[in-house]
């Protein structure tokens, strides 16, 4: 009669728990599905192909940017040129129109963000890049300082205080913002 052993477990190297390679001292039983890399839950990003590390994502979305490093910068400048002309007439008729204005500033401040992304898509030859979106925020603000600085020194009005106005720009940098997300 055989007398039988109790089954030891071995460890075998997929058993045994790693370490996140951004986060030491974090175990982890999860790999990047595209490298391999051992990733903690805070470093895997959930894809419809399984999880995968931040860095093989990014590099992903790398694929569909194609913008050269002169395009932030025709973003930023056509962005502060329209705003620099546009938002002392824009803020003129906002605060001219008293209550409407503030129907005017709800209806048309997100349009007018659109249109100012198309137009910028267009300027940069419909190229996508990862800051265009931050550079055109940044050229709105200095069109708008800039604008507000010349309204006040040759017309006499600061287009800035007006609550229309700063709810037509709010609409108006969302809608820039999100349409050149992608």
């Amino acid at each position: 009669m055989t007398t039988s052993t109790p089954a030891t477990t071995e460890n075998v190297p997929g058993d045994q728990p790693m370490f996140c390679a951004n986060h030491p001292e974090t175990e982890t039983y999860l790999r990047c599905n595209k490298c391999g890399k051992p990733i903690c839950l805070k470093c895997a990003e959930l894809t419809e192909v399984g999880y995968r590390c931040k860095e093989c994502i990014r590099e992903q979305q790398n694929v569909f940017y194609n913008a050269l490093t002169a395009d932030n910068w025709i973003a930023f400048a056509v962005a502060a040129g329209i705003t620099l002309v546009a938002w002392p007439i824009v803020a003129f008729l906002l605060r001219i129109t008293g209550f409407f204005g503030w129907i005017i500033a709800a209806l048309v401040g997100s349009g007018a963000g659109a249109a100012l992304a198309q137009i910028i898509r267009n300027s940069v030859g419909r190229r996508r890049g990862r800051y265009i979106r931050h550079f055109t925020l940044a050229g709105i603000i200095v069109g708008l300082v800039l604008s507000g600085f010349i309204t006040m020194t040759f017309a006499g009005f600061a287009p800035f205080f007006s609550l229309q106005g700063l709810l037509f720009l709010v609409l108006a940098m969302a809608a820039a913002y999100q349409t050149l997300r992608w």
